[in-house]
């Protein structure tokens, strides 16, 4: 896996600063753009208050699972 890698990252509404990656990693941000809609289906499952977040594709360095897969392997 490469150090950089493509995340779909949830910011929240009323914290700019609080951002956490929900999906990912990706290695294209053509396939980040094609998990997007059900990454966020995902989150309204785990938390319903994760339609008010907004969401976007970072490039971020990080070697760590997206919540929805580290919850995935966990489950």
């Amino acid at each position: 896996m490469n150090a950089k890698n493509f995340y779909i990252v949830a910011t929240a509404p009323n914290e700019p600063s609080l951002q956490v990656k929900i999906s990912g990693p990706y290695l294209t941000q053509q396939a980040a753009q094609a998990d997007l809609s059900a990454a966020i289906d995902e989150a309204l499952v785990i938390d319903p208050s994760a339609k008010d977040y907004r969401y976007s594709i970072s490039k971020v360095e990080s070697r760590k699972p997206g919540v929805i897969q580290h919850m995935a392997a966990h489950a």
